[in-house]
């Protein structure tokens, strides 16, 4: 008998919290570029996850780099970013603030390429030269600078060059308009498929990650203004079930069924270079979207590294993202 009423009080329970209607069934979601990084938004589409949470999301691609897509959040023309992880680090020093509430990368997945004419074996080498990033601002902006700093160079000793995200960045590396290409697959095992560039840093994978950043670096999230989030929070919670039940099917599936699922245009080089662009990167993405301590507190340590507004603002790291939305959908998302 009392087994009988809990269940019947867990029924009612359950219904009372899923029977909850999102505040804003219409979201405006915005990104920086197409990057492998950003691979759950089409995907999150495609597989009409977004749908299946009651949702009517409209995504913006910026094309131009993350810094744009936080710009628009900021402003308030959009209600959510998938963005970089380090933004809500740098905005934080500017007196502003926003909430990842679900980590999609557990590794950065980037790669600093060179040209392979030019006699470049270590960042040291990169003195003088031209180094192309997406946008001033966006992380591979960050990255190329820190990167700089660890190779005991001065920032002003290297030349960013904004190229955009994609095969821009290609074509000016094949032009020697840049020396030196920071991005992300597939643009990545394109260069090497092709033999266009050598790598100098390549954090794909856990490894990689470790000897360029002393740990796992959390890259792609989805975040939100803390403003945002307070007067919405069931329709976060609908955005951040949505993210869990992709990242969970991209864990489950194989590089071609993936492939299968993503818009052409959105695989640049082609199929077969997408696919082996997947094998080379699926380890970035997170299986459970949880954020670490420990992985906030290596993404805090390399930007103070180099950044001194952040070094002097004292982040405070627990107010730049929360766990709340990923822990209840891991209970509810099959």
């Amino acid at each position: 008998m009392k087994r009988w009423i809990s269940a019947l009080l867990c029924a009612a329970v359950c219904t009372a919290a899923n029977a909850a209607e999102p505040e804003k069934k219409d979201v405006s979601l915005s990104v920086g570029s197409m990057i492998l990084n950003y691979m759950p938004v089409p995907l999150t589409q495609s597989l009409g996850n977004f749908q299946k949470e009651g949702l009517n999301v409209k995504v913006e691609n910026f094309q131009a780099g993350g810094s744009k897509a936080l710009q628009a959040l900021i402003a308030g023309s959009t209600d959510a970013v998938v963005g970089f992880y380090d933004h809500t680090i740098h905005i934080q020093a500017q007196g502003k603030d926003i909430v990842s509430v679900a980590l999609l990368n557990t590794t950065p997945g980037i790669v600093l390429a060179v040209r392979p004419d030019l006699d470049i074996k270590s960042g040291k080498d990169l003195k003088g030269k031209k180094i192309g990033i997406t946008a001033p601002g966006s992380s591979t902006d960050l990255f190329a600078r820190y990167y700089a700093i660890k190779s005991g160079l001065q920032v002003n000793d290297v030349s960013y060059i904004a190229v955009g995200s994609g095969a821009p960045g290609m074509v000016a590396l094949d032009r020697k308009e840049i020396d030196a290409l920071v991005n992300f697959d597939p643009v990545a095992s394109l260069l090497e498929k092709r033999r266009a560039a050598k790598f100098l840093v390549d954090t794909r994978t856990d490894a990689g990650s470790n000897a360029v950043f002393g740990g796992r670096y959390p890259t792609a999230t989805l975040y939100v203004t803390r403003d945002f989030m307070t007067k919405n929070p069931e329709t976060v919670q609908r955005l951040v079930n949505a993210f869990i039940r992709t990242l969970k099917w991209i864990d489950a599936s194989t590089p071609e069924a993936i492939a299968d699922k993503m818009p052409k245009e959105q695989q640049v080089g082609g199929r077969d270079v997408f696919v082996d662009a997947l094998r080379h990167s699926k380890p970035i993405f997170s299986k459970d979207g949880l954020m670490t301590d420990a992985d906030a507190k290596v993404a805090l340590t390399v930007l103070s590294s180099y950044d001194e507004k952040i070094r002097n603002a004292k982040i405070d790291l627990a107010k730049t993202y929360t766990n709340r939305f990923v822990d209840q959908a891991l209970k509810t998302v099959k």
